[in-house]
């Protein structure tokens, strides 16, 4: 049987793929992410394993056919094997692949910087695959043809034995023998299977508007980290979240007075000021990720530092810091200040470091107030500033989302109430959160593109045979559909690594789905239902095969892993795409095409 030496070549092939892959975006100057190194293997081991199936078992129903026929089977014939194997699987492959190559490479258009880099890597070793496959597998299989024909073993080929025609396999024989006879036995089975499945994709188009939003950071780490104790205790005991900014300065780019009459209004003063709004959103049960406690640079400087404790001391143009001896200082005058004045004085005040021994003036702003402003080079006027504030008690992603959004949304009402100040917030969490406005966008937009891709190359390779491009396209959308379903039940939240799984499962819903249509197609069989059972016998006992050999068994060893990021995105979901795509292949789409396939 052509297995061992075939098979294993076709895994060393994925696995030059990948690596190649890898050399040729990082001499472009694209990183390497844990999301590519994770998920590439996984795709090109599903489309590279389902393709060396397909090709063995080629091979082994030439040869079987030629046994059966008491052809002589000799060295001399190993060239017209090829050419008949060739002949009868390439034009499946070539449609698969090609129809994922042209999907991934237009996901490197997202705006997401991690499914470009994705799409990048998926599309390279996509065509590396192929090309190996077409090329290096068939030498590999050449050379393990010679060793059959010779009637060598297939590990101890010093041995010689007698031709005898290959084992079908359990998986082939139950497929032949009793799924692609029982599926299709009557018109009545292939409608039920119809209906159970579109009431399926219909539950799952239901759900969506549930899917959660997120990655929470305990995730990513192992079972036993001591950072889990962390969370726990800052999740429970803590009554403050993260600390938040918000930016102001002047809408035209030009230095800011801050103490002239209309913008200390639109910053401190006005009912809708930056600072009344912050204690209104604050105080609002609405908002309840604003804590409330704005601060603001110039608030403290005028009623705390220069008012209501004996802060400000100087010796002429000098500050006279409390840390320091002050001898020869004097109070600083504050009836009557011009505006230089007041900038001088507020300069000090930034700079002066703060006594906690109750022994000189606590208030000075340098730790808490160093960075709150930039002034201009003639230091009369401010360029920018911010006032701080807290966010809530934040212990889910949702909340930090919901967090950022409330801070936006408060930057926005001031933004509009004000025509001198234009106020931007900002957290330090800020940034990784930002991916959550456009991602459900980039989900839909990703999909949509691949899957309307798919169906055009699938039209044009199968010879613009619509019903046929219509089913391929109608098999990858119901299972991305059932994926983003099965997410909410399965509690797998909407992100990057999740988003670019869902990109995988249309990669190797194309694979299967596109392999059984083309095998349908050129069926020579008479009727829709002989014509999809030759298909599924055909192409079904590669998918079965390929998936319980090698991707049922690397996803099941994820399980075991002490990181909660392996067992929700790479167990759970993998495992899930794997399940939805081969029912969607050797269940939905055989009945499917037995009852209006044509």
């Amino acid at each position: 049987v052509v297995s061992t030496q075939s098979t294993g070549g076709g895994v060393v092939i994925v696995l030059v793929s990948v690596i190649s892959a890898l050399g040729v975006t990082s001499y472009a100057g694209l990183p390497t992410t844990l999301i590519v190194i994770e998920v590439i293997p996984f795709l090109i081991l599903a489309v590279g394993v389902d393709n060396v199936y397909i090709m063995v078992q080629g091979i082994q129903k030439i040869i079987t056919e030629k046994i059966e026929r008491e052809e002589t089977l000799s060295p001399g014939a190993i060239r017209g094997i090829l050419s008949s194997m060739m002949r009868d699987v390439f034009p499946a492959m070539i449609l698969s692949s090609l129809c994922q190559m042209v999907a991934f490479a237009l996901g490197s258009l997202s705006f997401m910087p991690s499914v470009q880099n994705f799409a990048y890597n998926a599309t390279i070793a996509l065509l590396m695959n192929f090309v190996l496959q077409s090329t290096v597998f068939l030498i590999l299989i050449r050379l393990d043809l010679l060793r059959q024909l010779s009637g060598r073993l297939d590990v101890l080929c010093c041995v010689k034995t007698k031709i005898s025609k290959p084992d079908r396999g359990p998986t082939k024989w139950f497929i032949e023998e009793y799924w692609s006879k029982y599926l299709l036995f009557n018109k009545w089975i292939p409608a039920f299977v119809l209906i159970f499945f579109g009431c399926f994709t219909i539950a799952n188009v239901m759900l969506i508007p549930d899917l959660k939003l997120g990655l929470e950071p305990t995730m990513a780490l192992p079972s036993d980290s001591y950072l889990l104790n962390y969370y726990d205790i800052a999740y429970t005991d803590y009554r403050i979240g993260p600390g938040m900014s918000f930016v102001f300065k002047s809408r035209d780019g030009s230095p800011l007075n801050v103490y002239e009459e209309k913008t200390y209004g639109e910053l401190i003063s006005n009912k809708n000021s930056l600072l009344n709004t912050i204690t209104k959103y604050g105080e609002s049960a609405e908002f309840q990720y604003i804590s409330g406690r704005g601060s603001s640079f110039m608030k403290v400087f005028s009623e705390d530092w220069l008012e209501s404790e004996p802060c400000c001391w100087n010796n002429g143009d000098n500050f006279c810091s409390s840390i320091k001896d002050r001898d020869g200082c004097s109070v600083c005058p504050t009836k009557n200040m011009t505006s230089d004045t007041k900038y001088k004085y507020l300069q000090w005040f930034i700079s002066d470091i703060p006594r906690t021994d109750g022994s000189g003036c606590s208030k000075g702003g340098a730790v808490s107030y160093s960075n709150s402003a930039k002034f201009s080079s003639s230091n009369r006027s401010v360029i920018s500033g911010r006032f701080t504030s807290d966010h809530g008690v934040l212990s889910t992603s949702q909340a930090f989302i919901t967090a950022r959004q409330q801070a936006l949304h408060l930057a926005d009402e001031v933004n509009s109430n004000n025509k001198i100040v234009q106020v931007y917030a900002y957290s330090s969490f800020y940034p990784y959160y930002e991916q959550y406005d456009t991602i459900l966008r980039e989900c839909a937009v990703n999909l949509v593109v691949t899957i309307i891709a798919t169906f055009i190359v699938a039209l044009l390779l199968l010879g613009f045979q619509l019903h046929a491009a219509l089913c391929v396209m109608l098999s990858v959308t119901m299972c991305a559909v059932d994926m983003i379903g099965s997410m909410v039940y399965l509690d797998i939240p909407l992100n990057a690594i999740s988003l670019v799984n869902l990109l995988l499962s249309v990669g190797i819903a194309v694979e299967f789905s596109a392999n059984i249509v083309q095998a349908y197609t050129t069926s020579k069989e008479t009727g829709r239902a002989n014509k999809a059972r030759q298909a599924l016998r055909k192409t079904g006992p590669a998918i079965v095969s390929g998936i319980a050999m090698t991707n049922f068994v690397g996803v099941i060893v994820l399980a075991a892993a002490k990181s909660q990021l392996f067992v929700v995105f790479y167990f759970r979901m993998f495992f899930t795409i794997n399940v939805l795509c081969v029912a969607h292949t050797i269940i939905f789409l055989p009945a499917f095409l037995a009852f209006i396939g044509d």
